[in-house]
């Protein structure tokens, strides 16, 4: 116990010294050793790889290598500074290694070798054993490879005065003789049996049996055994009776018989038929229908269960007869009466996702053209152009879902909204950023300088029937804003649909250059620009759609109409214009019977007002006036629909009843166009 005491007081008094500083004999710490100067050396910064998200150490597992001061490790102690004597420790001896035990002597004697066999025909020499015995083995694999069951030499080896094998003595006669030399023939001959070969081939064998016998001798006894025909022949099976016609029946009226049909057949299972009837092949009128009951029959079908058609085709749009064939291709004419109608049928606050939306306005139209129209004329109903923030200036990105939640948008969002419905219905569509004469824009006057491009404006391209691609306008065509402080008009203009690509590109400039998609597209100058003839003439869009008039077929073209006759070719002016194509019907496309065109001018100095109805052909419309009788300078002459007539409407109204009722009979008038007299 004393023992373990002792022990345990010296275990102890050890763990008190751990971490202290060693001391001299005297008490005071050791001193430190000498300094050497440092030679200039550039320091190197070494980054540490990381493994785990920790500095690695050069111990395992990422620790560090010793015990921590305070904090800090202790200098390493295996760094030679330059100038240091370092004295290297003297090795310890290494001891040899033991010894082998000494081996055991054994009484038994080693087995006996097998006796050697001799080689056959080798002479040896004292001095060149090694180089016979090499000769041997080579002149076995010589004679091997040359089909010989014995190996022996048939030359005596000779060597040279260094006492080195020489080579034998080349000797032609013992080489094989060559093939025979292939002549011209036999080459053409081979060539011609290829070509034949790859068109026939079975040739050779077709040859062969082609070649005429050789003799040959045989035994002259051959025996021979004839061989007769038999006495009889098998009979043949009986023939199967055909079915014999009825005799009052004339053979010319079977022959116009349809074939009978199969006893078995789709159609006689119920399949691909309305109704259950028995199927009839024109002998005795009928063929026994098949009993439910038979053997190997198809259950009956259950008809209860079929859906009815009739109830699910009144769900979907009825739309209206189209256009003759001639006016298939022509938007102007189609028929989207239909189309706009279904479109109108899914207001916004009820929309659930876009996704829901693009299905629902397009899976009943299988053309293209008309799943655009539906989302086209979607747009007008259900998105409002956000007047008060475009005024403000204070525009924000907007998002297709975005508009779809707010229902307010400027262009932008008309564009982007009418593509994402458009791609998730399967149509091709793009936004196209670029120039618009819209709102705020006005015609250069003459010497005014060209303005650089600009982009403030956005639009839609769309494939649509015939892989076409056609440019549109969903913005323009919902409505539009009358200025600062007014309300939005909401007023559908479907020609931003219909017109063509060259019409559009007279108001759209697009900063991709290659959405034009018209044959010719104009520099910026020419859109800019316009005509150069002056500023165009005002026509009123709206009834222009109504009626199905053309804005470009006006003339004369120019807002600004001189008085002088000198200014014209001829002694009168002629007022005229067009519908939009010829297919154009106003009863069909438009909103009902044709009104009546009047040209409202006011006499010689304008003291006299009149109102000249414009003769019609259906598809033209014109009317001459002398200039002298047009009116003042600063007066307009203008182009008029008469829209009721004594509060009675006026389509259908003829101009020789309207020369009958004019004066004396209430009249309302549209405006459709006017000109400003200079």
């Amino acid at each position: 116990m004393i023992a373990e005491s002792v022990q345990a007081r010296i275990a102890a008094l050890n763990l008190s010294h751990v971490g202290r500083a060693p001391v001299t004999a005297d008490g005071s710490p050791p001193e430190k050793p000498p300094t050497y100067q440092r030679s200039q050396s550039t320091s190197v910064a070494v980054v540490q790889p990381l493994r785990n998200n920790r500095i690695a150490s050069n111990g395992i597992g990422n620790e560090p290598n010793g015990p921590r001061r305070d904090g800090v490790l202790p200098p390493p102690t295996n760094i030679i500074r330059t100038g240091q004597v370092v004295t290297q420790p003297t090795k310890p001896a290494v001891a040899p290694p033991p010894r082998l035990p000494s081996r055991k002597q054994h009484s038994q004697p080693s087995p006996a070798l097998p006796p050697r066999r001799p080689s056959e025909q080798l002479s040896r020499k004292a001095s060149n054993e090694s180089v016979s015995s090499t000769l041997s083995n080579i002149s076995s694999i010589s004679a091997l490879s040359n089909g010989t069951a014995r190996t022996h030499t048939s030359r005596t080896p000779s060597f040279d005065i260094n006492n080195r094998v020489k080579a034998p003595v080349f000797d032609p006669a013992t080489l094989p003789p060559l093939p025979p030399k292939r002549t011209k023939d036999d080459v053409e001959k081979r060539y011609q049996d290829i070509e034949k070969s790859k068109a026939f081939p079975g040739y050779k064998d077709a040859e062969r049996a082609r070649l005429p016998l050789k003799a040959t001798k045989s035994t002259p006894h051959v025996a021979t055994v004839e061989v007769a025909p038999p006495s009889t022949m098998p009979a043949l099976p009986p023939r199967r009776p055909t079915r014999q016609a009825s005799v009052d029946v004339p053979r010319k009226h079977l022959a116009e018989q349809p074939p009978p049909m199969p006893a078995r057949s789709a159609l006689s299972f119920g399949m691909n038929k309305a109704e259950d009837h028995a199927t009839t092949n024109g002998v005795n009128g009928r063929v026994p229908s098949l009993s439910p009951h038979r053997k190997g029959a198809p259950p009956p079908i259950p008809l209860a269960s079929r859906p009815d058609i009739s109830k699910l085709h009144t769900t979907k749009p009825k739309p209206q007869p189209q256009a003759p064939a001639s006016a298939s291709s022509c938007l102007h004419c189609r028929d989207f009466s239909a189309v706009d109608a279904h479109a109108a049928k899914f207001p916004r606050q009820k929309v659930p996702s876009l996704d829901w939306l693009a299905t629902q306005l397009t899976a009943p139209f299988p053309s293209l053209t008309d799943q655009a129209r539906a989302i086209f004329t979607w747009l007008h109903h259900n998105v409002a152009y956000d007047v008060v923030n475009f005024f403000a200036g204070n525009i924000q990105p907007s998002t297709p879902a975005s508009t779809l939640g707010s229902g307010l948008a400027v262009c932008e969002g008309y564009a982007g909204l009418f593509t994402a419905l458009a791609t998730k219905a399967g149509l091709e569509s793009v936004v196209i950023g670029g120039h618009g004469k819209g709102f705020g824009f006005s015609a250069l006057q003459p010497g005014d300088t060209i303005p650089p491009e600009s982009m403030g404006h956005a639009w839609n391209a769309v494939r649509i029937d015939n892989a076409c691609w056609k440019l549109v306008d969903p913005c323009w065509g919902a409505g539009h804003i009358g200025g600062k402080g007014q309300p939005y008009t909401a007023h559908f203009s479907p020609r931003f649909f219909t017109m063509t690509n060259e019409e559009f590109g007279l108001r759209h400039f697009p900063q991709n250059k290659s959405q034009f998609f018209c044959p010719r597209p104009p520099t910026w100058e020419e859109y800019i620009v316009g005509d150069t003839g002056g500023e165009l003439l005002q026509v009123y869009s709206a009834v222009a759609e109504n009626e199905g008039i053309s804005e470009t077929s006006f003339l004369p073209k120019y807002r600004k109409l001189p008085i002088s006759p000198s200014a014209h070719a001829g002694p009168t002016i002629r007022f005229q214009f067009s519908r939009i194509c010829e297919h154009w019907d106003p009863v069909r496309n438009g909103q009902g019977k044709p009104y009546v065109f009047i040209l409202n001018i006011h006499g010689i100095d304008g003291r006299e007002a009149d109102y000249i109805p414009f003769e019609t052909n259906g598809i033209f419309w014109w009317a001459d006036v002398v200039p002298q009788k047009l009116g003042a300078p600063g007066q307009n002459v203008t182009v008029y629909t008469v829209e009721t007539l004594n509060g009675q409407s006026g389509r259908g109204l003829s101009v020789d009843e309207y020369r009958i009722a004019k004066g004396r009979k209430a009249m309302g008038f549209g405006g459709l166009a006017a000109w400003d007299l200079v």
